[in-house]
């Protein structure tokens, strides 16, 4: 019998550990990160 794969849960704790500038999100306990902005989206800004 093949074992199964333990899936990890994150939490809101593992965000606030993140460094700082890492953008992420917590979504149903999975990470989920995010593509840094583009210049063209930061100058617009």
């Amino acid at each position: 019998m093949d074992a199964l794969k333990k899936e990890e849960v994150y939490t809101i704790e593992d965000i606030y550990a993140l460094p700082d500038g890492e953008r992420a999100e917590l979504i149903d306990g999975k990470i989920y990160y995010m593509a840094p902005t583009s210049r063209t989206h930061q100058r617009i800004l």
